[in-house]
């Protein structure tokens, strides 16, 4: 068929050879070791304590990082300098040739940063009132698609409560969006002394959706493989 005015043909579009994900987990099951699997070099926003005791199995990996200070509400005038800092050097990152992946550490955190340099609090803020900040991030996330950088989003689990009563499971705890912005979501656990990854959708390739990689086959570079192949 001819391409009408402002289409493009699908045919041209080819697959970027990155990976767009997002990993939860509860504390101490590998989120930060997984993401340090990925190709260097690598920059790490870190929010967390979670790199020390990890960046040292991998000093033959260029890795860099950017420490973001934490702050309740009776300081929370810090915080829009703090996110200014981060968004700036984030997307000086994405539009640079520095790096090959990008790492928050952890998203959960980076997401409460945000609220509270633009509400000044965390809690008691109106549904109403999030709309330009669910976009301020959301467009943050989206940037990440138009180039060729690995972006690995870590994030905490919280319980899940269902009629106020606390239930045995665990969510992601984060920004709303992620789980439908992302390529791939996976969760990462330590058991028996091996690291795992489970796959809990995939984009791509929604066939690997509970494939879980154990041991040495929990690698970022053969979840690339087995998604982008």
């Amino acid at each position: 068929m001819k391409i009408p005015q402002g289409f493009v043909d699908a045919k041209t579009i080819s697959i970027q050879q990155r990976l767009i994900m997002s990993i939860s987990g509860l504390e101490k099951q590998g989120k930060t070791h997984f993401s340090l699997t990925a190709p260097d070099p690598i920059a790490v926003f870190s929010t967390d304590i979670g790199e020390e005791g990890v960046v040292q199995k991998f000093r033959d990996k260029d890795i860099a990082i950017m420490y973001l200070s934490k702050f309740d509400e009776e300081d929370s005038d810090k915080a829009p300098e703090e996110f200014s800092k981060f968004r700036t050097a984030y997307l000086r990152l994405l539009r640079g040739k520095d790096v090959k992946t990008i790492v928050f550490d952890t998203a959960t955190e980076i997401w409460e940063l945000l609220r509270l340099a633009r509400f000044g609090k965390l809690t008691q803020v109106m549904p109403y009132q999030y709309g330009p900040v669910n976009n301020e991030f959301r467009s943050l996330l989206r940037e990440a698609y138009s180039y060729d950088k690995n972006l690995i989003l870590l994030h905490k689990m919280r319980p899940v409560y269902i009629n106020d009563k606390r239930v045995d499971r665990f969510e992601r705890s984060g920004f709303g969006d992620t789980g439908y912005l992302v390529q791939v979501n996976a969760v990462s656990n330590y058991e028996d002394e091996e690291f795992m990854l489970t796959i809990e959708d995939c984009r791509h390739k929604p066939e690997l959706t509970g494939e879980i990689l154990e041991g040495p086959l929990c690698n970022f570079e053969i979840l690339k493989s087995l998604v982008l192949s």
